[in-house]
């Protein structure tokens, strides 16, 4: 059987040149994968060419190969593939040549690696990639110049590194809908951080240790329509913070530090549907932050004199509160003028 294989191979115009003497090579998830000198991954090539011509997207899975640097043009023989997979492996670092011959890549997963260093341009030929993923890695810095060439990726996954933001962090990125940066120990957001996302519609920065926000460090995010900020260590909203973004719809604001709420906290939030504030320490609120919110539900809520508050426009005044327990509705008493 392994006789046979190696006379196909050896015999097929496709795979000719994926061998090498000193390389290791294997049928693996219906590829031809050459892998040398321990973890460079040499070459790449389709188990049956003619069965892949007629599939419309063509994914590469290259999983758990302990693959630690990969040669240029490893990819020449897959050029047509749509979505490449690589993560679990052990790479370091992302080199300009390594994703050169994949200029129909739209998805790219580099997950669980070790990666410290993307070298500016490493993405600039896959100019129709929508997805890119980087959780799960050792990033701590990312230079614009990183993301020279993606003029449509709509979604960025970076969770689970080191990253501190940087102002003009993610310029270039026009098309961008979906930002997740969750799990970073991110201590602040620094103004002009998310410059040039104007089409921004999801934002995610859950478990990071934000502790303030600058009133103008959402300027220019007037599209997005859910801001993820839970499991932080805000103290206060700044007023008008939020006063850029009309589209909002959802803001998590649960597992923070927040004892106050002042009339002017959600100003310009007229539209937001769903505020999750559990799990903080709330002690004074000013129910004048939710008047102007025509279908606003708040989790856990407020309880005052008994009854949980449904229409907000209609509950006036400063009120004290206490939490009874996690998820449990905020019981309040009104505070004599």
């Amino acid at each position: 059987m392994c006789f046979l294989l190696l006379i196909y191979l050896l015999l097929s115009a496709n795979v000719a040149d994926v061998f090498t003497e000193d390389a290791d090579c294997q049928v693996y998830n219906h590829l031809y994968v050459c892998l040398e000198n321990g973890g460079f991954l040499h070459s790449v090539a389709f188990e049956d060419v003619n069965a892949v011509q007629t599939i419309e997207d063509i994914e590469l899975h290259l999983e758990n190969l302990e693959i630690i640097n990969i040669t240029r043009n490893a990819f020449t023989e897959v050029s047509n593939s749509s979505a490449l997979y690589v993560r679990d492996n052990r790479l370091s670092s992302i080199s300009r040549h390594y994703f050169d011959t994949l200029n129909q890549l739209t998805y790219l997963d580099l997950r669980n690696n070790t990666i410290t260093n993307v070298e500016d341009g490493a993405f600039a030929s896959l100019s129709d990639l929508e997805t890119l993923l980087l959780d799960h890695n050792n990033l701590s810095d990312l230079r614009p110049g990183v993301w020279r060439g993606l003029s449509e990726l709509h979604e960025l996954y970076i969770t689970h590194n080191q990253l501190a933001l940087r102002r003009n962090m993610f310029k270039g990125l026009r098309q961008l809908e979906t930002l997740v940066l969750d799990s970073n120990d991110i201590p602040e957001i620094p103004i002009g951080a998310f410059n040039g996302l104007s089409h921004i519609d999801l934002l995610y920065l859950s478990r990071n240790k934000i502790s303030t926000l600058h009133p103008d460090v959402f300027r220019g995010l007037s599209e997005i329509n859910e801001l993820d900020l839970g499991k932080n260590r805000l103290r206060a909203i700044p007023a008008n913070v939020f006063r850029h973004m009309k589209s909002l719809n959802s803001l998590w604001l649960n597992g923070n530090q927040l004892t106050v709420l002042k009339s002017d906290a959600f100003q310009g939030l007229d539209n937001l549907l769903f505020l999750f504030l559990n799990n903080n320490d709330l002690r004074y609120v000013d129910m004048a932050a939710f008047a102007r919110m025509k279908n606003i539900t708040v989790d856990p809520g407020f309880r005052i004199r008994g009854s949980l508050v449904g229409d907000f426009r209609k509950i006036y005044g400063r009120y004290q509160c206490i939490s009874v327990a996690y998820q449990l509705p905020y019981d309040c008493t009104e505070i004599d003028s």
